[in-house]
């Protein structure tokens, strides 16, 4: 095996039978009254799942083809990849002060513009709409607390 899309596959098909063996000592529970295992079986299950999918799509490809993980660096794209690796660390940092809405609805507005492709009014529709549906999926809905930062008075 000289495709190291192979040995990753086979680490992760590993990986996901641990975790789908390891979450059967916590319980699995029924659907009606799950577990403490019952999350952690099903993600073991297609993590798994997953792992032996890519195993056998990674024997089809041709190994020439494949160059590894510079890649990544190569071509007029990689400073795009290097500005959302800040953003993403610049989001964790201003989250908790400037709250869920502001942050979230910032970063994928800028995230957007990565793209460059759309116009700046669908850019900030969208971002309205995805933190919109986050804030009443996750605060409304689901009764979890976010982060309200600066606007902690008002909502």
């Amino acid at each position: 095996m000289r495709n190291p899309d192979q040995w990753s596959s086979l680490f992760w098909l590993l990986a996901g039978l641990g975790i789908t063996l390891g979450s059967l000592k916590y319980g699995f529970g029924t659907l009606q009254a799950p577990g403490a295992g019952f999350i952690t079986f099903f993600a073991g299950m297609l993590l798994s799942l997953l792992a032996v999918v890519f195993f056998f799509s990674s024997l089809k490809r041709d190994e020439k083809l494949h160059k590894g993980v510079e890649i990544l660096w190569e071509g007029p794209e990689a400073h795009k990849v290097i500005f959302v690796l800040i953003l993403l660390v610049a989001y964790t940092l201003i989250l908790k002060h400037l709250g869920f809405l502001i942050s979230t609805f910032g970063l994928l507005c800028l995230l957007f513009r990565v793209k460059a492709t759309y116009h700046l009014m669908k850019v900030i529709l969208m971002s309205l709409l995805i933190t919109s549906g986050a804030y009443l999926l996750f605060q409304v809905w689901l009764k979890v607390q976010l982060p309200r930062g600066i606007l902690e008075g008002i909502i």
